[in-house]
């Protein structure tokens, strides 16, 4: 016996009152798990119990980590907003400190959880062209890349051997609630969909039903360490674009260059790099293990997703 009991299996997420968080508490719950979402503004009302945590300080949440099956940890700042010096250590240390927070409740519990879960990025590659790139790839340059080695430094720790750790490296999230699709199909619908830059940047894109089932799929898979997250078959932006001009028909348009792309994106308060960046990560450690796509191809997610 670990002390955590037989009858109920309990699965913690921080970060969990957000776009993907909704989708894994819900297929958390299907698995039969109790959840209970870590946020700094709790819901009474709200679907799952929460609990007030600060992201960075010890406090009454981390009791709840004491005895959990799964921790889960999606915290991080949205990195679509312009990298200004200031926003850059906002992007690191929303995603450092909450993971330093979690690893410090875990360290305390009496009865650990069995595994922490911890996002991370394709980012982690930095931009790589058409490379194919598997978890046994080398880090990339840039950025990104920083954030994401920190953010993996943080959550792979030696001082828990106990606790399983694996860092998601998540894609391009496909869903009707959040993620990259709320920006695109208003532009498509303005007939303003045409690729970004040359187009031929590579898009990690995952259907975030796929994620958050990979993610569940993590706490019981043999998988420690990092795991892209990500669907089997990486897509280039001129693909999305034109399967999204499809889907509404709307008539090819003509790509906007990469300076018209930074432009506009300054003049929005928002950064360029994540749109015109290639990541053609594939998880190759998930389809080893056996993990199955419910929507393996782009085509297959824009179909449930858009019918």
């Amino acid at each position: 016996m670990d002390g955590r009991g037989e009858e109920l299996m309990k699965a913690v997420i921080a970060g969990g009152s957000g776009f993907v968080g909704k989708h894994l508490a819900a297929e958390l719950t299907n698995s039969g798990f109790e959840v209970v979402v870590l946020t700094r503004s709790p819901n009474a009302g709200a679907k799952f119990r929460e609990v007030k945590w600060d992201g960075k300080s010890q406090g009454d949440w981390a009791k709840e980590i004491d005895g959990a099956t799964a921790v889960f940890n999606l915290s991080g700042a949205p990195i679509d907003k312009k990298w200004t010096p200031e926003y850059q250590k906002v992007l690191v240390s929303s995603r450092t400190e909450p993971t330093r927070a979690i690893h410090e409740a875990i360290r305390a519990s009496a009865v650990k959880p069995k595994t922490w879960v911890n996002a991370s990025a394709v980012g982690w590659y930095g931009d790589r062209g058409d490379e194919i790139l598997s978890e046994s790839d080398r880090i990339g340059e840039g950025f990104l890349s920083e954030v994401c080695q920190q953010w993996e430094d943080a959550a792979l720790v030696p001082d828990i051997p106990e606790v399983k750790q694996v860092c998601a490296r998540i894609g391009i999230v496909l869903g009707n609630e959040g993620g990259v699709l709320g920006a695109l199909i208003p532009l498509v619908k303005g007939f303003a969909g045409g690729a970004a830059g040359s187009g031929k940047q590579y898009l990690s894109v995952i259907h975030v039903k796929d994620l958050a089932k990979m993610l569940v799929w993590l706490v019981e898979a043999g998988q420690e360490g990092p795991i892209n997250a990500c669907g089997p078959e990486p897509v280039t932006n001129s693909q999305l674009m034109a399967a999204l001009r499809e889907r509404f028909g709307r008539p090819p348009v003509p790509p906007a260059p990469a300076f018209v792309i930074k432009a506009a994106t300054a003049a929005m308060g928002k950064e360029a790099t994540v749109v015109l960046v290639s990541q053609r990560a594939v998880p190759t450690l998930a389809l080893a293990q056996g993990f199955e796509f419910a929507f393996p191809t782009l085509n297959s997610a824009l179909d449930d997703l858009l019918s």
